[in-house]
């Protein structure tokens, strides 16, 4: 029973990570028809901007969280305004100068914090003790459960229950999703293509932020993961299904469990979790392309 409890806890700690990180993905990729290769980096930046806040400038941990997700909001619309603003209107199908200029900002961001802040190993207390007062663990079916564990899981819940309702249910998400339908025909029907765009940037990294200090009392913040977290964030979102909010759920977990079942059933297997991820990501892009919930593109003629 306790190897059942870890590998279930491992799952959902795990899965949470990734399916935020796959949630700024969709965001953007909803509304652009692009993968912004520099949501990875934007989860650390977000990490290091809170730490430097709290740490640097001896801010409440509160405040420092809440500027922390205002100025990811802005960094996703930097990100938007130099990397994909200057390529003007384009198919992103044939032009993939995006590619290029998405990864360039994860370049610039790791220079940027480096030079200004600090490219070392950083931490950031736990929420659930700063603002709940819980630090003890807690025993499930003998497998360890610490508060900051379970706020990043409950955090991740809420955030995405919240994140779906804005999508399916207000004007905001009417608009997103009138945009990722047709820009030409949203546009004609009033609705500011451009200013959408950079919301769904803006609300993708306000997303990474929040990520990020939940997942900083666990795991730490450093560039040096910050390219893995993007390429297992962007393998979860394509399982899941490109676009779709319910896929970056699916795909984190499932992910999430993947990884924690290779290291429950062999400690020793952890040095090929990049293969059989690749592997599985590679059987998909064969047999199902679109991911469990995404829908194949159709083009009217």
């Amino acid at each position: 029973m306790t190897t059942i409890s870890q590998l279930i806890i491992s799952s959902l700690v795990t899965g949470s990570v990734l399916a935020l990180v796959a949630f700024g993905y969709n965001l953007v990729y909803s509304t652009t028809r692009i993968i912004n290769f520099a949501q990875g980096a934007t989860v650390v930046v977000a990490g290091y901007l809170t730490w430097y806040m709290n740490v640097k400038q001896g801010w409440p941990i509160l405040w420092s969280v809440l500027m922390g997700i205002v100025l990811s909001a802005l960094v996703g619309i930097v990100v938007w305004a130099i990397a994909i603003l200057p390529l003007g209107q384009f198919d992103p199908a044939t032009n993939i100068g995006w590619i290029l200029t998405t990864f360039s900002c994860f370049i610039i961001a790791q220079t940027l914090v480096g030079r200004f802040i600090t490219l070392e190993a950083q931490t950031l207390p736990p929420l659930s003790e700063n603002f709940l007062g819980l630090t003890k663990t807690t025993q499930i079916f003998g497998a360890p459960f610490d508060p900051a564990r379970a706020f990043l899981v409950i955090g991740t819940i809420i955030i995405m229950i919240a994140l779906e309702l804005l999508y399916s249910k207000t004007i905001t998400g009417r608009a997103f999703r009138a945009v990722a339908e047709d820009r030409m025909a949203a546009s004609l029907m009033g609705i500011n293509v451009n200013m959408v765009v950079a919301g769904s940037f803006a609300l993708a990294g306000a997303t990474a932020a929040i990520g990020a200090v939940l997942l900083a009392p666990i795991q730490g913040i450093n560039f040096i993961s910050a390219l893995l977290l993007g390429i297992q964030g962007f393998i979860a979102a394509v399982l899941g299904g490109l676009g779709s909010t319910k896929g970056a759920i699916v795909g984190g977990y499932l992910m999430g469990f993947l990884k924690a079942l290779l290291l429950t059933i062999a400690p020793e297997a952890a040095s090929y979790e990049q293969l059989v991820i690749f592997g599985l990501f590679i059987a998909v892009l064969l047999f199902r392309p679109t991911g469990f919930f995404g829908e194949p593109a159709v083009e009217k003629v």
